[in-house]
Parts: C-alpha cells; structure tokens; sequence
C-alpha cells in the first residue's frame, strides 16, 4: 500500500515537472513562435533556429548529465534543471532581440536536460517492472504542456495585445519556480546496485557504447527527434496561413495536445502486450500519415483529422523509443543507456526545426517542410521494422518492487 501510494505521488509530481521541462520549456514555443515572431520581427529561419537554440543546450549536457545522475544523484540535478528552466522562461518576458532570444533558448535546453534524463533515472529506479506506463505518464506533461499553451495564448493575446506571450512565458516561469519546490520535498534518490570500478567501466563500455541494440534504437531515436519538433514548430502558423482564425488554430493543437495527454501511458500499456517494435511501427506510420493529410487537404477538417491522430501517436512514438531504451542494458546503466541514445534525438531535434526553417524559407512554403517530416519519419519506420525484438535485461536493485496498478 505504501509503494502504491508512493507511485501516485512520483507519477503526479513527474507530471506536473514534464509540464514545465516539455511543455512549457520545449512545446510551447511552436505555439508561441508566430507572435515571438512578429512582435520581434524574425525570419522563419530565425524562428526556427530558435528551436534548434533549445535542442543544442540539451545536447551540450545530456550525456554528461547521464554520467553525472550516476554518480552524484538524480534528485539534485532535477532541481538544479528547474531552477534554471524557471529563470529562463522568467527572463523570456523582458527579451527585446533575437540575439537576446537564442541565448536563453539555449539556457532552456540546458535545463531541460539537467532534469528530463536524471528524471526518467529515479522513476525506472524505483519503479522498473511498470517504466513503461511510468514513462508514458511522464510524456503526457508535455501534451498538457501543449494543451495548456493553446488554451491560454488566445486569452493572453485578448488580454495584453501584442505582449501577450511575454505575460504568458512570465507565469510559466513562476509556475515551474512551484513544482521544483514541489519536486524538493517529494524526490528521493532510487538506490542503485553497486560495481566494482574496472568491472563497471568494461561493462559500461560494452553494454551501452558497443551495445549494438543500443545503437540502433539512438538511430531511430535520432530520426524522431529531426522530425517531431517540425510540426510542432510551424503547424500553427501553416493554419493560420490557411486562413483558419487564431481561435479555431488553438482548438486544434489544443486538441492535438489533450489526446496526447493520454496517449503515452494507454500505448505504453498496448506494448506490454504487443511488444515495444510492434507498438513503435504501428505509431511511427500513424505519425507519417497525420503529417501527409494537412499537405494534401488544407482545410479545417484536413488539419482537425491529422491534429488528432497526431495526438494519439507523437508522445506514444517517444514514450516506447524512451523505454526501448531502458530496456536494452542493465538496469543501473538506464540513466546513461538513456544520456547516450538522447544525443542523438537531441542532434535531430536541433537539425530538424532549424533545417526545416531554411526550406521554408527557400520554397516559400511550409509545407516543404512537412514532406521533409513526412520522409523521415517513414524512414525511421523502415528501421523500426527490421529492428529485432530483445529481451529486457532485468536486474534486481534494493528497495525496487513492481507496483500492482
């Protein structure tokens, strides 16, 4: 009863904390960007490299946040990642520039991944027979981040004109200065099997770097990352080019987002019974389709139709490639298992908005950038099918026991 309970209160508080990390700090500025943009006057390429600002400071720590969550602890550098997450949508209210912008972009992508790896780390510690459905909790925070955004924007804009976003970016800010309170008096450290130096340094070279199911999952994982900030980065401003009202355009991203809130945990739970290559190649080809529909049927009912199959699979296609791979290597090598294939999500997510914004900008179209996005992620659906099923590798730490939902 006392693990049971203290799975909800993780699973609430990690939820509220992907809010604030993916929602806010990643997912939001796709909603946001068409306002940043005119009220700053940027190119789409420079919107666009504002993104692509987010992921390289993540791909700057993620790997040596992996190596640091093993061995100072997870729990103090998700604060550390919150606190700076905070400040950095706090100050977003007072930039005045692009350059002033891209900095801290990249001060949010640094706190981004000072908190998500080491995050993941104590759920998988505490939790490891139900990560998936741990995991797919965590990924709905960014489809609430995402809902939360598309509800608010319009009211903000009524509400201040012009300076709406700075307002909103401000309460973001205050509102992530909560929940790392909150994640201070709730987090414990997992406890972690220990090893000898030479055994564990062998060991984590042949289990994670060499690992070539490791090595294949980072691939797929890589071509997810290029493509999923595409949509999320430019689809708003598609619909509202396509003449649909800013109101209506919040409806469907908000919906994209609501239905994505649940889509992680109830895949995470088809996986189980399916399997994880199985659930992955049924999502990934769902995905490509619900980008394909907005090219070919730019209408309300065309954008409505992809914004909700789009719900259904894009944090479900991250929720399974996040614990794929956890489960390709013992249990203590989760966290930097998880820091290494990050890195290459984190150099497609900086090349695909930042990519995506020179073809834009080149074509004179978005939906360029959409067929871009279209053939990547068919491509990652080729490997997801030639990829081979492995056994999870379990490894009994103390104090971890499965948790009857």
């Amino acid at each position: 009863m006392l693990q049971k309970r203290k799975f909800w209160v993780y699973a609430i508080v990690s939820i509220l904390v992907t809010i604030c990390i993916s929602g806010f700090g990643r997912m939001s500025y796709g909603i946001m960007m068409p306002f940043m943009r005119d009220s700053l006057s940027l190119t789409y390429q420079q919107a666009g490299m504002l993104a692509t600002a987010t992921a390289i400071g993540y791909l700057m720590m993620v790997l040596l946040v992996g190596l640091m969550a093993a061995k100072w602890g997870s729990k103090r550098l998700v604060i550390i990642g919150l606190i700076l997450l905070a400040a950095g949508l706090i100050y977003l209210f007072f930039v005045e520039s692009y350059v002033s912008s891209l900095i801290v972009m990249v001060v949010l992508g640094v706190g981004t991944a000072f908190s998500y790896t080491p995050l993941v780390n104590i759920v998988v510690g505490w939790f490891p027979q139900n990560r998936g459905l741990m995991i797919g909790l965590l990924l709905s925070g960014m489809g609430l981040g995402t809902l939360i955004t598309s509800t608010l924007i319009p009211l903000f804009n009524s509400w201040f004109s012009d300076d709406g976003w700075r307002y909103l970016w401000l309460v973001y800010g205050l509102i992530t200065v909560l929940v790392t309170w909150l994640s201070l008096i709730s987090y414990q450290d997992p406890p972690v099997a220990s090893h000898k130096s030479k055994e564990k340094n062998q060991s984590l070279l042949h289990d994670v770097y060499l690992n070539p199911r490791v090595m294949i999952v980072a691939i797929i994982y890589g071509l997810i990352g290029f493509a999923y900030l595409i949509p999320q980065s430019f689809l708003y401003s598609f619909i509202l080019e396509s003449g649909i009202d800013e109101h209506m355009a919040g409806v469907i991203m908000g919906l994209g987002g609501f239905i994505g809130v649940f889509s992680g945990p109830i895949w995470g739970s088809i996986s189980d019974i399916i399997g994880r290559k199985k659930s992955l190649a049924i999502v990934l080809f769902l995905s490509a389709i619900s980008v394909l529909i907005p090219i070919l049927f730019q209408v309300f009912l065309g954008f409505l139709i992809s914004q909700i199959i789009w719900g259904l699979t894009v944090m479900a296609v991250l929720s399974l490639i996040q614990t794929l791979a956890t489960e390709q290597t013992k249990l203590t090598y989760a966290p930097i298992a998880f820091g290494y294939v990050t890195i290459f999500f984190a150099t497609g997510q900086i090349l695909g908005p930042g990519f995506s914004g020179v073809i834009i900008d080149y074509f004179g179209s978005i939906p360029a950038a959409l067929w871009l996005c279209f053939a990547v992620l068919t491509l990652g659906l080729i490997l997801t099918v030639k990829l081979k099923e492995s056994n999870e590798i379990e490894e009994k730490i103390v104090g971890s026991r499965n948790v009857e939902i």
